[in-house]
């Protein structure tokens, strides 16, 4: 289990100086602030957002990340039994696609009733009924891998609400690997707030 959620505000000017508004060159400056990992697979989820003047990361890691030259990590511990409620208020940024037949190219998915459905087959697959489920329009982010001069393109939709958990092992599963594809670009972490029904 993915043991430590952390957070840091970056001053946006400064983040956008270091080339952090763009999602890829983001999750290669997070792998970097972990320690011990240059041949290590990627061990942990991100998301960011930009509020006012400030870009705000959260990471769910197995390793607490180090602070450094304008960055201050604050970490605390997910315990096991987080893990263990019914129901839960969810938030989750999410990539929907699907694989076209002929090509097994991965697409974005724009309509809304489809995103829905996505959204609603994904946490059924992660063991949960949602009971409330609000979906925002799907987002353009655009990326540069590496040195290329092409600008990639990714759609974000974030999605809010309640469910319940109907099999913990598959809940706890999704919660440690992050739901649907695209986790390098900031996508699949879910965040969880324990309620009382």
């Amino acid at each position: 289990m993915k043991t430590f959620l952390s957070q840091t505000e970056l001053r946006w000017l400064w983040a956008l100086k270091q080339g952090l508004g763009d999602p890829y060159k983001l999750h290669q400056w997070i792998w970097d602030t972990l320690p011990d990992a240059p041949d290590t697979k990627r061990d942990f989820l991100f998301r960011f957002d930009v509020l006012d003047h400030t870009l705000r990361i959260l990471l769910l890691s197995e390793r607490i990340p180090d602070n450094g030259n304008e960055v201050t990590w604050k970490t605390t511990e997910v315990s096991s039994s987080f893990l263990g409620h019914g129901t839960y208020r969810f938030q989750l940024r999410a990539n929907p696609t699907f694989r076209r037949a002929a090509d097994h190219r991965r697409l974005a998915i724009f309509d809304e009733e489809k995103i829905r459905e996505w959204f609603m087959r994904k946490f059924s697959d992660a063991g949960c009924e949602v009971l409330s489920l609000e979906t925002t329009a799907p987002r353009r982010l655009q990326f540069r891998k590496g040195n290329e001069q092409h600008l990639g393109t990714i759609y974000s939709v974030d999605a809010s609400g309640v469910l319940i958990v109907n099999d913990e092992a598959a809940f706890r599963a999704a919660f440690d690997t992050g739901i649907g594809p695209a986790k390098g670009f900031g996508f699949g972490l879910l965040l969880l707030q324990p309620i009382q029904l």
